[in-house]
């Protein structure tokens, strides 16, 4: 009889390249998409913004990116959510600080947003700038940004009235206005203004006394 002889074949491990990636759960790549998309949207705003873009540069499917983000107005609106709630979120627990006073509390965040408008390699002043040319011509851009901005005016009023505790509501809703409206400036500012800019440390330090003076000021 003869001798048999079995070979025996070895299947593929796991996530080998013999078997198809798996697809990944939401908690894990809802947000490496949205931190591709955030760069893609700060580089190339709304016209540089679409579905197969962002899903190139994140490596993946295009199929795979609308499994989570049907449209490209739904992966838009979660980008700039996100993009605005990492600031909220800093600028709020700034401005709960209870180790710190108001006024330090309000300098923390002038210190904050100059890192964040000046810092190497930064993406909120382009960031911000397409997000207010496209809320120009997009509806649903236009409300979002009304909402987020309603929210940082709620952080700095509030921080006036711990300030100047004397004020009324309304004056501290508008000298929150005020504020808020002079970091816009910085934004586009500290884009554009190229040789004419100052020194920056000198304008972080006029920036504090500025906005201390807003929220101190009497009526």
């Amino acid at each position: 009889m003869k001798e048999m002889t079995i070979a025996l074949v070895k299947t593929p491990a796991a996530g080998t390249a013999d078997q198809p990636k798996r697809r990944g759960n939401r908690a894990t790549r809802v947000p490496q998409i949205l931190e591709v998309a955030i760069k893609v949207f700060a580089s190339g705003g709304g016209a540089g913004f679409t579905q197969t873009r962002v899903a190139s540069d994140a490596g993946i499917r295009l199929n795979t990116l609308q499994h989570y983000f049907g449209t490209r107005d739904e992966l838009l609106r979660s980008t700039i959510e996100e993009m605005t709630r990492r600031y909220l979120v800093q600028y709020r627990a700034l401005a709960k600080d209870k180790f710190r006073s108001p006024e330090e509390r309000l300098d923390d965040i002038v210190d904050e947003a100059f890192g964040a408008l000046t810092g190497p390699g930064s993406l909120a002043n382009a960031f911000a700038l397409h997000c207010w040319s496209l809320a120009e011509n997009e509806a649903f851009v236009r409300d979002l940004m009304a909402e987020v901005m309603g929210e940082f005016q709620q952080v700095f009023s509030g921080l006036v009235a711990k300030i100047n505790p004397s004020l009324p509501s309304g004056e501290c809703t508008l000298r929150g206005a005020l504020i808020l409206s002079h970091l816009q400036g910085l934004m586009v500012f500290t884009r554009r203004a190229g040789d004419n800019a100052p020194d920056l440390d000198a304008l972080r330090a006029a920036t504090k006394v500025v906005w201390k003076a807003l929220s101190t000021a009497s009526q």
